[in-house]
Formats: C-alpha cells, structure tokens, sequence
C-alpha cells in the first residue's frame, strides 16, 4: 500500500553484499513501486547493470553525462521526482562523500540533489564500520534527518565474523516502507498490542483454545510501528512470522498473557486488545496424560481475569481499544462492552460474515465510539483496517 507507484532511487555501490540489492529491486517492483538504480563505477564490476534493467523496468544510470533527451539533466530530474532515496549497501566511501557534501560521481551527485527521506544500509568489515570516522560521519548524516539501517553480526567478506554484514531484504523493506508511510503520527509513543488465541491446559497433550490466527493483531502491530510507535506485541501461539522491528513477547494461557500485558501497561499510551482470550481454564491441570476411559468425561472450569476490564480500571491516560467477536445482536454486546470495560473505541464484527471469519486476510468490522456513535467499514483488508483503527484511536 505505502509502496505502490512510489518513485525510489535505489543506489547500488561496490559491496560484496550486492545481491541483496537484487533481490531488493525485485522486491520493491513487487510491492508497486517505481525503481530507479543508480550505480557507482565499482558496482558495475560486481553486477551489470543489465540484470537491474531488466528487474527495474527502467534504465540504469551509470554516470553524469548519458545523452539527454531534455534539457533537464537526468539526475537532476529523478532526484526532484523522487519519493525516497534508498543506499543498499553503502560503503564507508559513499557516506563519507555525503557526510561532507562531495559530488564526485553519479551516486553521490544524486545523493545530495534530492529534497526526498534517505535510507542508509551500510555493509562493510567491521573495522571500517566501527572506524571513528565513519561513525562520525554516520551521527552527521543522522542530525540531518538520514536514517540508517543497521548491519548486523554475521559472516563477512574476510571470513571474519562481526558487525557490518548487510541487513536482510526483509528488514530493509520494511523499514523503506515505514519511511514511505504517509502517517507518522505515533512517534515517542508506546503502543501495546495483544493477539491470537490463548492455550488453557487440560494435560501436557490437551488444550482449549479457538480459531483466532493473529492475523488481525499482527498488522495493527506493523501499522503501530509504521506510524513510529515503539511496539510491544503480545502473542498467543500463531503461525504467523514475527513482525520486524517489533518487541515480540510470546505467552501461552490466559494467565500469563495478563501478567504480560500489566507488565507494560503503565508505561503503554495506546493498548489494542485483539487477543481472543479465553473466558475459562480448566480448574486443575493434569501433569500426566488423561488416559481415555469412561464414556463420558467432564471436567470443572474456572473464570479467567478479563484483562480489558481490569485495563479499563486503571486506566489513567491510557487508550484503550477492544475487540468483540460475536454472532448475533453485534451492536448491543459491542456497546455492552464498551460500556462496561471503559473502553474508548470498540471493533466489533459478525464473524459468521462473509470475509469476516477466522484466519482469512480480511474483515468487516464496525467501530463504535464513546459517545454512541458507529462507523461501519465495508469489507477490507486487516491491514487496511489497522490503519483505520489507529486513524481513529489517535484523535481520542
């Protein structure tokens, strides 16, 4: 969504870490978004520059004086057009060059014409990255506003291990598409969100749970963190990836997932409890397997803490948004919540709708206010409703 039709510059530079940056472009012509590579001398070397023709859909610049068909400069041209500058990798020399204003080939030349965000990768040994200079060159281009991706520890080009191996795809993309997020309305703010479903044990074979994949969760999570939250994200048990970027604290029953959400409670401004958190537990929990014998086998349940609740009563600058699963009278239960949980925002949703259900990509949900008023959504993707609901919650 923050990608498609987006204008971005990705500059290639000669790192051992240059295949990444392929795999990057291809990634990014994916998502939608419009790629313009520009190369230095030394990373022509590496890769031609037709692999990234042919992935981009766009020609490639190489140097300062192509023959123009305007009398626009080129890289003067797609410097102006462009949404973001993306670096990956960097070496120390191009971010020297930018720290200090040097123009001495095309990709440096293009990297101090643009009036558009910057995104860094840097990927070199560690010696080079740790070097004082290039550390200091890194907080100059930082007090200007240039976010840097940071490498990591791994394998690099000496066969030593440490930090300066190029970050994953994954993480570049995410955080080139957080840049690219037209909102970013949550900075300095701690946004904690629960998800899945919760386990309550019978023995260490069996559990009562239900259908909730985490889907919903997870992208209010990634929406949080686009928009510059700090996110703390706790999860039941769910086959869906760890979000990038996102503090992830796993927890299994009800139990837990309620010390883990008064844990960060306090310090939280926003708190999304998509959760379905089982209502009951099973009074004892066996340590040894049921053995099957009788024909009929009942056992006692026991009320969990409702943690919506109990947030609800300690609330004190804290906005609160819950979630209601239900079946029938959708409005009325979801406003009885409302109501009773002290919550400021509610989404409620039939789950035996059509594209509202379990598991799926999407939803149809209904957001009902304080004040008594309702907003029904049509059906739309869980992310896209992440981002409503955060459009929403900001102005309470």
């Amino acid at each position: 969504m923050e990608l498609k039709k987006r204008r971005i510059i990705l500059g290639v530079t000669g790192s051992i870490a240059i295949h990444k940056s392929v795999d990057l472009a291809s990634q990014l012509v994916k998502h939608g978004a419009s790629v313009h590579v520009v190369m230095t001398e030394n990373a022509t070397r590496l890769v031609q520059p037709l692999q990234f023709q042919v992935i981009s859909r766009n020609p490639v610049m190489l140097n300062l004086f192509n023959a123009e068909s305007d009398w626009k400069p080129a890289h003067i041209d797609l410097a102006d057009q462009a949404d973001l500058l993306v670096i990956a990798p960097a070496t120390a020399n191009v971010i020297g060059k930018m720290a200090n204003g040097i123009a001495d080939d095309v990709l440096s030349t293009v990297a101090i014409s643009v009036h558009c965000p910057v995104l860094i990768a840097p990927a070199m040994e560690d010696h080079m990255y740790q070097n004082p200079f290039v550390q200091a060159n890194m907080t100059r281009l930082r007090d200007h506003d240039v976010e840097f991706v940071e490498p990591v520890i791994g394998d690099l080009a000496s066969g030593r291990q440490g930090i300066g191996r190029l970050n994953t795809v994954e993480v570049i993309l995410e955080r080139i598409t957080r840049r690219l997020s037209r909102k970013i309305d949550l900075i300095d703010k701690k946004v904690v969100v629960t998800a899945g479903p919760t386990r309550e044990y019978l023995d260490p074979v069996r559990y009562i749970s239900n259908r909730s994949s985490g889907k919903m969760g997870y992208a209010v999570a990634e929406a949080a963190y686009r928009r510059g939250a700090e996110v703390v994200l706790i999860s039941g048990p769910t086959a869906v990836p760890p979000p990038t970027g996102i503090d992830c604290r796993y927890v299994e029953t009800a139990m837990e997932m309620h010390e883990a959400v008064l844990a960060v409670f306090d310090q939280a401004d926003i708190v999304i409890m998509t959760a379905a958190v089982a209502d009951y537990r099973p009074e004892t929990v066996s340590s040894h397997k049921i053995k099957k014998k009788a024909d009929q086998f009942t056992f006692p349940l026991v009320k969990n803490p409702d943690i919506a609740l109990e947030l609800g009563r300690r609330k004190s600058r804290q906005i609160l948004v819950g979630f209601a699963a239900e079946t029938d009278d959708i409005l009325s239960h979801a406003r009885q919540k409302l109501a009773d949980k002290n919550l400021d925002l509610i989404v409620a949703n039939n789950i035996l709708e059509k594209g509202a259900g379990f598991e799926g990509d999407t939803n149809v949900v209904t957001l009902l206010n304080r004040d008594g008023s309702h907003e029904q959504l049509p059906l739309l993707s869980k992310r896209e409703i992440a981002e409503i609901i955060f459009d929403r919650a900001a102005t309470k």
